[in-house]
């Protein structure tokens, strides 16, 4: 016998098992562990305690890559609405954008909140800017200009407000930015650059707040994106009788309250009223409904005795099925109809949630040990359709008997009863079903409509939830940047294909256009296959990657080396010819190979590179080395690498460095083929190649191409003078921008007409070899190459540190004006200050001063100072603008914060207003 359900309007279903698929990927490994999650209409994405994150597609739930990272233990990701950027923060209060191209691309780090713990992240509407908060109160965004190339032109971390407690939510709508901290709530205004706080009344917990709106946000999303690319200043407070208060919106906004309560504030931040939730929790909870699963007899306990009223702390509020507010506590999950102010239902299955995403009305749960679950917010009738339509006839008739008693209230008719009366169920369970599934097709008010095509759908399945848009974090479906264009459009029409078809389709005029969507659908369940198939032989290379462990003998490896080889080219042998899906299975066979290198290099010896015997291992290293490293370089057509713009060290340093002692002596071709793959391993084999006092006739032009300083003052003080004349020559190719290679010329678009920095080369040996060698490379420089321009400062930082020499203190001084310490510490001089300071040094000194260097010393009318940031708070201008400095200079505050001293006048402050 099927137990009974209480009389229940809407229930929650798990409808299938995505946990099992989500660990595929690390289940043959102990050390990686997930340690969050986000999900959009498309994407599922895990950060990993390895600093990793894994992708999957959402419906229908696949692995498709790991992005492998290496800024630390992952704690917070979030997919940007357009789903094309990846945000994650980690443990140690870095914040990373990723690119989701063909290939994923790091393209942004921010330390603003380095070293504190990161407590959210949010994206806003158009993908445009990324909010952080942490456990101190700190606000700050990272702005993702539409110019941003590789990580070039990146518009500077802005910190925004410093609140008085923990950031424990953050909501984005429509311009404005809600905040929700351990004491308070505020709204801010992103255009005006203000905000004020909601209601009086402080409080202490975490508690949660969102928007809630039924309305199209085009124009206010148009509102917000005039103002994306400007630079982002502090936010001021402003007071509830501000007349220029957040502009006009008619969302509205709830805000938790301790003791089950939920303030409704309108969008300027006025408490409309306060709804109490406590008797209305009064109510047994509901039972998740699982596939062939019934009532348990402790649920249907709780179900037959009273409730008492609950005092339950909202700790996150986000908006379900574009209808509802959802939460989650410690006790469970609570769904709250804010219309009738009501409370929908609530489930006590779950009681360690650590955190949850919402996309349409299906809620992701990730629980304190690391289990996923997907559950379904639904009517009764759009489960058993749903399950109906997907011929699941056993879970659709065990449904049926779980919620009797509803379905008798409801329906009732004398077909259902019998239904109830039938005692053999292991009969024909479709027709059993047939009578009440059309009834609810029948109940469900779908008239015949007419689609653009000319098909006539009749009596369609219940999609009253199904909408492709993320509720509460107002995010869009766009198309998937891993899947190519062509796949994108496949699988949207496919989904509209089968959404058609699982309702009944009858017309005798349009039989042929049926035929025709029939067609169209098998060829995409062809191609749907395959994607099946290679998920699953892909499988079998990240069990063989997984199965990599320390102190494994070399037969071992080496067995597993040629296994995984074998079975990768019969898998992209197999799927060559696949039409339409080549870029799909490009990138799901790149990232298997990719995470087979990582798990290569993490579980292998790199004694093995000096000692083993097998020359297949040793060249399989230089292989994961080349492949993991390589894709971070631009190349030329020829094949060589661009300049490198910007110099980071590569994955397993250490295993590159062992390479070159084992093939330094034997092999260099093997050698120079690892720095043209990955120019930063110039630095460390060109001092090799030196020692060995090895011609380097073949290694100029690859040296100067990289336009790195390191390896150039390893590189040029050695050279002969007929080597300086082959350097001469290069020079005229570098000023014209063109590759020393092939003579093409670099790309415009970007940043690659890179010259070369003799100030920073000469830096680079002092700092190295001391002021003789820096000073005899100066000499023999201008022998060679008359006419160079160097930086005054490099004959400064000479003759400072040749004093230090001479004292014994072996310390290389930098005076240049980029140098940690004089970024560090500025100089803030009001004119008349200024002018007064320039006779005195001109009096002392018996020579003329210029002004100039008062702006970028690192003294403050002589006292050293360290302020937070170069702009006034309060008109948001540099602090060094000289009409603001006057006579009264510029006041800095115990925190760090400095304001124009006329500003405050102006505005009445006696106290800095960025911590009230």
């Amino acid at each position: 016998m099927y137990p009974i359900a209480p009389d229940v309007s809407y229930v929650l279903s798990e409808r299938e098992d995505i946990n099992s698929i989500l660990y595929k990927p690390i289940n043959s490994t102990q050390r990686i562990k997930y340690t969050c999650f986000n999900v959009s209409p498309s994407y599922i994405i895990l950060g990993s305690s390895s600093g990793s994150v894994y992708l999957f597609s959402r419906e229908p739930c696949l692995f498709l890559q790991i992005i492998p990272l290496s800024e630390g233990v992952v704690s917070r990701v979030a997919i940007s609405p357009d789903e094309k950027t990846v945000a994650l923060a980690t443990t140690r209060g870095t914040v990373c954008l990723v690119s989701l191209k063909s290939t994923p691309q790091l393209i942004s780090v921010s330390t603003e909140h380095i070293y504190k713990q990161i407590t959210c992240i949010c994206w806003n509407n158009n993908s445009t800017e990324l909010y952080v908060g942490d456990a101190i109160g700190k606000i700050s965004v990272m702005m993702l200009s539409i110019f941003t190339v590789n990580g070039m032109f990146q518009t500077p971390v802005c910190t925004l407000m410093s609140l008085d407690s923990s950031i424990v939510q953050l909501n984005f709508h429509s311009s404005l930015l809600l905040v929700s901290t351990l004491a308070r709530s505020y709204i801010c205004d992103t255009v005006q650059e203000q905000y004020k706080q909601i209601g009086n009344k402080p409080r202490n917990g975490e508690f949660g707040a969102c928007f809630y709106t039924h309305e199209n946000n085009t124009l206010k999303a148009q509102r917000e994106e005039r103002n994306t690319n400007n630079m982002r200043g502090t936010f001021n407070l402003i007071s509830d009788n501000d007349i220029n208060i957040l502009g006009e919106n008619q969302s509205k906004i709830f805000c938790a309250r301790p003791g089950s309560r939920l303030w409704e504030v309108s969008a300027d931040g006025i408490v409309v009223k306060t709804h109490q939730f406590k008797e209305a929790l009064a109510i047994p909870p509901t039972a998740i409904f699982r596939s062939n699963s019934t009532l348990e007899s402790s649920q249907k306990k709780e179900t037959e005795c009273e409730w008492p009223p609950q005092s339950v702390n909202f700790s996150h509020l986000f908006v379900l099925a574009r209808k509802y507010l959802i939460s989650y506590t410690t006790s469970g999950l609570y769904v709250i109809d804010p219309t009738n102010a009501s409370m929908l239902l609530w489930s006590n299955e779950y009681t360690n949630i650590s955190m949850t995403a919402i996309v349409d009305n299906q809620i992701y749960l990730m629980t304190c040990d690391s289990k996923f679950h997907c559950i379904a917010l639904s009517s009764l009738d759009s489960l058993i359709l749903w399950l109906y339509c997907r011929e699941q006839y056993s879970e659709c008739l065990n449904a049926c008997f779980v919620y009797k008693s509803q379905l008798l209230k409801t329906i009732g008719t004398k077909e259902i009863v019998e239904l109830f009366k039938v005692e053999n169920l292991r009969q024909d369970e479709k027709e059993l079903l047939r009578p009440l599934i059309t009834l609810l097709q029948a109940s469900d008010n779908n008239r015949p409509a007419k689609l653009n095509s000319g098909i006539v759908v009749v009596h369609s399945e219940n999609n009253r939830f199904v909408n492709k848009k993320t509720y509460g974090c107002e995010m869009t479906q766009s198309q998937s940047p891993e899947i190519s264009s062509d796949d994108s459009k496949s699988h949207s029409r496919k989904k509209n294909i089968l959404e058609t078809i699982s309702g009944n389709i009858f017309d005798s005029d349009y039989n042929g256009e049926i035929l025709d969507i029939k067609e169209a659908g098998q060829k995409l369940d062809f191609q749907e296959n395959v994607t099946h198939r290679i998920q699953s032989d892909l499988h079998t290379i990240y069990e063989l990657a997984n199965s990599f462990r320390p102190n494994m003998l070399e037969e071992e490896i080496e067995e597993i080396i040629l296994e995984t080889d074998k079975k990768m080219r019969i898998i992209k042998d197999s799927y060559r010819d696949s039409p339409g899906l080549q870029s799909f299975i490009y990138e799901v066979t790149r990232a298997a190979e990719l995470h087979y290198y990582n798990m290569f290099l993490e579980n292998t010896s790199m004694q093995l590179i000096n000692s083993s015997n097998s020359n297949y291992i040793v060249r399989h290293f230089v292989r994961a080395f080349i492949e993991i490293n390589a894709p971070a370089y631009f190349r030329c057509n020829c094949g060589y690498p661009y300049p490198m713009d910007k110099t980071v060290e590569p994955k397993f340093l250490a295993v590159g460095e062992s390479l070159f002692k084992r093939y330094a002596n034997d092999l260099p071709k093997e050698c120079n083929n690892i720095c043209d793959k990955v120019p930063y391993m110039w630095r460390v084999y060109l001092p090799i190649r030196i020692e060995q006092r090895s011609a380097l006739d073949d290694l100029l032009r690859q040296c100067l191409q990289t336009r790195d300083n390191v390896v150039l003052s390893f590189l040029l003080p050695a050279l002969n003078e007929q080597q300086w004349n082959c350097v001469g020559t290069c020079l005229s190719e570098i000023e014209d921008s063109t590759c020393l290679f092939c003579a093409t010329p670099l790309a415009k678009k970007s940043n690659y007409d890179i010259l070369i920095n003799w100030s920073g080369i000469v830096k680079e040996i002092m700092k190295r070899e001391g002021p003789d060698k820096a000073t005899a490379f100066l000499i023999k420089l201008e022998d060679m190459i008359p006419d160079i321009d160097l930086d005054k400062s490099i004959f400064q930082s000479i003759v400072f540190t040749k004093m230090l020499h001479r004292r014994g203190l072996k310390k290389s001084i930098d005076f240049s004006e980029t140098n940690q310490l004089s970024s560090k510490f500025g100089t803030i001089c009001s004119p008349q200050i200024r002018d007064q300071l320039t006779k005195v040094l001109e009096k002392d000194l018996r020579r003329s001063i210029d002004k100039n260097v008062f702006g970028t010393g690192a003294y403050h009318w002589g006292m050293r100072h360290q302020i937070k940031s170069l702009t006034c708070p309060c008109c948001t201008l540099s602090l060094q603008t000289p009409i603001l400095l006057g006579t009264n200079g510029v006041a800095i505050f115990r925190c760090g914060h400095a304001y124009h001293v006329n500003c405050m006048i102006e505005r009445k402050l006696t106290r800095c207003n960025l911590h009230q």
